[in-house]
């Protein structure tokens, strides 16, 4: 992969993030030394300390700052203030720092990049871009928001004729990128915290959409483009009849108005058939279209997004980390489709003190549809709490039973009930809880 970087050393700040520890891989691959901090351990911080990769968990490792060589180049995440320790720091040591964006956007700006943005979809169309290019022996390297199942990680290198790269919103990062083709897969209005509005988000995705190089397709909802992918009759990549049995999942898509092509897909919902198409329109610009549908079938999909975790006559439990409304409702709109008549049960974690102020009546009527609902207290991430924001007032706007329980009853609380389909849904620890609630429901409800 040709980059304007020449670096032997990289400090990551943020290290466990699934953007960071992407990029952090890299690194190891292409013989750069590696070392990070984060403030908690992750499943991504395991692996990557397996593979040699000394993580620091205490801010007191601002000391091991100072003993970096000067030509040390210090990556941060997106949720890193100016003021943390560790990158004011690096700063006063003079050396090179970079947001995560501007050192991914320095190593892809050079090739032949596959850019995928949008509030929902991104990191489920990376991932099968990067399996059909993988299926067909191309020379790639991916950058994924996401654990691949396909792919075994969220990096991938099988050469550098192109690369994929997930384009993300927050903080304006997708600007970064001057991509050789892209898709938008959707612009609902999120991160309010980094755009004045609804408007603003989508003016800067104008303006990523245009810095497109050559191919752009957008989802026929989004209020801009002109090559467009989805249900409407005049799209040029126009999703037809839908053919859902036991044996399989299938749909028409019609090409250009004139070419129709019968695709097998393996991840239920509406919302996975987009995307699935946007990744279809980017691969055709590669590869023709034979080389391409046979190995749609066959994707496996991304850790936590709609993940079957026990399939069984008694219990269902399925994991997906959907934390915006518009995900929510696409993902109770799949289990209706699927399991009309069971009794759905929803642990969810709002995710941002931020979003859940933002959306909190969207929140309250997305949350509503489930039969049951169990609420966790906020994930802050990188903010501080808000005052009168809380799961205590969302649980209040919700018209089915509900109640906000802590992460430590969970194991107590869920396998007493009368479960028949259990969610947990959310973006921030709440993964923590899905192997040992697995347990406990298998000693419990499934003896």
């Amino acid at each position: 992969m040709s980059s304007s970087l020449d670096i032997s050393t990289v400090f990551f700040i943020g290290i466990g993030g699934s953007g960071m520890s992407s990029l952090a891989r890299y690194c190891l691959k292409n013989n750069v030394l590696i070392s990070g901090y984060d403030k908690t351990r992750n499943e991504e911080c395991n692996d990557l300390e397996a593979q040699g990769v000394k993580i620091y968990y205490d801010l007191n490792c601002v000391s091991e700052i100072e003993q970096l060589n000067a030509n040390t180049y210090v990556v941060y995440s997106a949720a890193i203030g100016n003021e943390h320790p560790l990158l004011k720091k690096a700063t006063e040591k003079g050396l090179n720092t970079a947001k995560r964006a501007v050192f991914l956007a320095q190593l892809v700006n050079n090739t032949k990049c596959f850019a995928i943005a949008g509030t929902h979809g991104k990191t489920t169309t990376t991932a099968l871009l990067s399996h059909i290019f993988a299926a067909n022996n191309l020379s790639f390297t991916a950058f994924i928001g996401g654990y691949s199942h396909d792919l075994k990680s969220n990096f991938y290198q099988a050469g550098n004729d192109y690369t994929i790269v997930e384009a993300d919103e927050y903080d304006k990062s997708f600007l970064h990128l001057k991509p050789y083709a892209a898709a938008i897969t959707s612009v609902d209005a999120d991160h309010l915290d980094c755009y004045s509005d609804h408007e603003d988000l989508i003016a800067h995705y104008k303006k990523f959409y245009e810095a497109v190089e050559a191919y752009k397709i957008v989802c026929d909802d989004v209020p801009f483009g002109t090559l467009r992918y989805g249900w409407s009759a005049d799209a040029d990549f126009h999703i037809g009849d839908i053919d859902i049995t036991p044996e399989e999942f299938s749909f028409e898509l019609l090409v250009n108005q004139n070419q129709s092509l019968k695709v097998e897909f393996s991840k239920p919902g509406r919302h996975n058939i987009e995307n699935t198409v946007a990744a279809i329109a980017l691969a055709h610009q590669v590869l023709p279209f034979e080389k391409i549908i046979p190995h749609i079938k066959s994707f496996q999909g991304v850790r936590r997004r709609f993940d079957m975790i026990i399939q069984s006559e008694p219990l269902i439990f399925i994991d997906d980390y959907g934390h915006h409304p518009t995900a929510i409702e696409a993902v109770h709109q799949t289990l209706c489709a699927f399991y009309p008549n069971r009794k759905k049960t929803l642990l969810f974690q709002p995710h941002l003190y931020s979003r859940t102020a933002d959306f909190i009546n969207e929140f309250s009527q997305a949350l509503s549809l489930f039969d049951a609902v169990y609420l966790l207290p906020i994930y802050a991430a990188r903010e501080e709490p808000l005052d009168d924001v809380s799961s205590d007032l969302l649980v209040k706007k919700i018209n089915k039973p509900s109640r906000v329980i802590s992460k430590t009853e969970v194991l107590d609380v869920l396998p007493t009930q009368e479960l028949d389909l259990l969610i947990t849904m959310g973006a921030g620890d709440i993964s923590e809880l899905v192997e040992p609630l697995k347990e406990k429901l298998c000693q419990t409800v499934l003896v």
